[in-house]
């Protein structure tokens, strides 16, 4: 769930902000796992973990998104050049 839930925010953060949005969501990611963990008991083991795939998840649904939106912008210009000629 926290996987999933975490690309799919990197996507969104892709399409719409740039690259220095991430460090802070990833900051504050960190926060909120560390305080659920803390909260339910997890171990200091578990939530390393999770915070480190959370923070490359993030990283690779930005990446993702980034991509999706620079191909689509890209896909429009080409078919407004194609229309002008």
């Amino acid at each position: 769930m926290t996987s999933i839930l975490s690309l799919l925010c990197g996507a969104v953060l892709g399409t719409r902000y740039r690259v220095f949005c991430l460090p802070p969501v990833i900051m504050l990611a960190a926060i909120a796992i560390a305080a659920f963990d803390q909260i339910y008991g997890g171990s200091a083991r578990s939530t390393a973990f999770t915070v480190v795939a959370v923070g490359v998840e993030l990283q690779i649904g930005y990446l993702v998104g980034a991509l999706v939106t620079s191909l689509h912008r890209h896909r429009a210009r080409s078919k407004s050049f194609l229309a002008i000629q």
